[in-house]
């Protein structure tokens, strides 16, 4: 193998980063947009990218970029799927695109792209452009640099949490609330024989997330199904509750909002419950308020096996510290901020603030703080002073109300693009395929502005 060190007339601004002691994500987020910067103007390029797969998701996004300005710019005839794509990650040498056949950003130069392997896994590839072809020294160091970027990178290279064992879901922290909570072995007890129990707890205090890590601990590997809305029609609602029982088999049934049900839906799910058919577990998820319009029976059922989440104002410090702390560390590796770190100050800002959406207030915070950022950590300059009252994270995949998986869709993408483009509208505006008034009109409905 071709080592660096063995080209002499290469300048010591090229090499430096590529031999920091850092390594894995936090050399992929940190030290490859310098040393590509630095790679860039050694090798007299006028412009240059690199583009990588996301470690969590099935997508690719812009890990460094050099010379293109504010406005960045987008190679289009290199979109996934496209027979160019194709072309350049199937060749094993430098694939050349001329500015006379195809659209890059210096019109009358040339470009030359090489892709990235994980192993045999092609995760990515570096692009650079000049003014016209050379003698093609600078595709040995495309080369090189393409194989130092796919040395470092590795999806299962995340920094372990601390839930990891437990497969708690991301968005809340069980673990630390369960000392807090009345009663809960004996709740689980009675969950293992009777099959139900009913969450309580205000807006934000992680129901769905407690049902969902009680659901993986005694029901792994299980469907977890949640139903957010109930057909009106009485007929309806009977197919529907058979079609979900079989769907989720041995898994877990979760009915969002219980107490709002109608008389005759309630009517429903008593008889469907008694007639024993289900085998799985049923989850009822509710805010503390009493209903005034709720049949006896049913109301036998969500009082029997009863667990109280508490609000954040209920927590001690030390408790929401650690709740803070490992949900931040989710969210960074969500998006992509591995070595992200959180400042101690800011720690203690949030500390001493009020959470009245509780764990979706939290989220939202840190959530656009990481968006946001544009060092190595965390201030309070990040922390906005209010917090959006649209959530901004993406709800579980379980989740079957279609228009709020219409508006998550949309947050994702929009998201996505903003992690990638740096929060450049112009860039994401042409990257979404939409108008810079669409993306920002957008961007305002889901509280993103």
């Amino acid at each position: 193998m071709i080592k660096f060190k063995q080209f002499h007339s290469m300048s010591a601004g090229i090499g430096s980063p590529l031999f920091s002691n850092s390594s894995g994500r936090i050399w992929i987020e940190s030290v490859l947009p310098s040393a590509w910067a630095e790679l860039c103007t050694g090798l007299g390029a006028r412009s240059g990218v690199v583009v990588l797969k996301s470690a969590d998701e099935d997508s690719f996004y812009e890990n460094s970029s050099f010379g293109y300005g504010e406005d960045g710019f987008f190679y289009s005839f290199l979109s996934r799927g496209g027979k160019d794509w194709e072309r350049l990650m199937s060749s094993p040498e430098p694939v050349v695109f001329s500015g006379r056949e195809y659209e890059i950003f210096h019109s009358q130069g040339i470009a030359k792209a090489v892709r990235i392997l994980s192993g045999e896994e092609s995760i990515g590839f570096i692009l650079m452009e000049w003014e016209e072809e050379s003698g093609g020294e600078e595709d040995i160091f495309l080369y090189l640099f393409s194989e130092k970027i796919g040395k470092e990178w590795h999806p299962k290279s995340k920094i372990a949490t601390a839930f990891s064992e437990t497969k708690t879901p991301s968005g809340g922290a069980p673990p630390f609330l369960l000392p807090s909570l009345p009663h809960y072995h004996s709740r689980l007890e009675s969950l293992s024989r009777e099959k139900v129990i009913t969450i309580i707890g205000p807006s934000g205090s992680g129901k769905k997330t407690l049902a969902k890590w009680i659901h993986n601990q005694i029901r792994p590997q299980t469907p977890f199904l949640v139903l957010g809305s109930l057909p009106e029609n009485f007929g309806k609602l009977e197919k529907s509750l058979s079609d979900w029982g079989k769907e989720a088999g041995q898994g877990s049934l979760v009915f969002l909002n219980s107490k709002s049900l109608s008389l005759g839906q309630q009517k429903i799910i008593v008889d469907w419950m008694g007639e024993g058919s289900f085998s799985g577990l049923v989850f009822f998820l509710d805010r503390p308020e009493e209903k005034e319009e709720i049949l006896p029976e049913y109301s036998k059922i969500l009082q029997k096996n009863q667990l109280l989440l508490p609000s954040f104002d209920f927590l001690s410090r030390e408790v929401l510290s650690e709740i803070t702390v490992q949900l931040f560390r989710d969210l960074v590796l969500s998006q992509n901020r591995n070595g992200l770190e959180l400042e101690h100050s800011a720690l203690q800002s949030i500390l001493n603030r009020s959470f009245p959406g509780n764990f979706s207030d939290l989220k939202n915070l840190l959530l656009s703080a990481i968006l946001t950022c544009k060092g190595n950590e965390v201030g309070l300059e990040d922390l906005e002073e209010e917090i959006s009252s649209v959530d901004l994270g993406v709800p579980d995949a379980e989740d079957l109300d279609l228009r709020r998986g219409i508006q998550a869709l949309e947050r994702q993408k929009i998201l996505l693009s903003m992690r990638i483009f740096s929060g450049n509208q112009i860039r994401m505006a042409k990257a979404l395929g939409i108008s810079r008034g669409s993306l920002q009109y957008k961007m305002k409905q889901l509280g993103l502005l």
